[in-house]
């Protein structure tokens, strides 16, 4: 058995594209919901991801997940050094534990657990979160 440092209540995670699609997801593990937004950029032309029913994930997979990746263990903030971003992907979670509240972001850089972040949210909404 896993022993566990938190006891996670909630996760709230974004993406925002300056340029482009933005993302928001949260997840509720008290009552077992989540919620997805997406929203377009002006500019941004295509049209929005198609609703149509898609397989939804199990919350107790997406809950082992977040506990295997230990996201209360991640850096505050992570930024590239080079310079001053201009456009890119701005990237935020918010982690709800029983003891604290864990905020993470990011600007262009990315943990080393980000894309298996992403998968999870992806398998547990059904659609993208890039």
């Amino acid at each position: 058995m896993m022993k566990v440092k938190e006891t996670i209540n909630s996760l709230i995670a974004g993406i925002d594209g300056f340029s482009g699609i933005s993302y928001k997801v949260h997840v509720d593990f008290f009552r077992n919901t989540f919620s997805v937004f997406e929203w377009r950029n002006k500019d941004y032309t295509l049209p929005f991801t198609t609703l149509e029913p898609k397989s939804i994930g199990s919350m107790e997979d997406f809950k082992r997940e977040i506990y295997l990746m230990k996201i209360w263990e991640w850096e505050p903030f992570y930024q590239k050094e080079e310079g001053i971003i201009l456009d890119g992907k701005y990237w935020s979670i918010r982690l709800n534990t029983k003891a604290k509240i864990y905020d993470c972001e990011g600007m262009e850089c990315f943990p080393p657990e980000w894309e298996r972040f992403c998968q999870a949210v992806e398998k547990l909404t059904g659609i993208p979160f890039r």
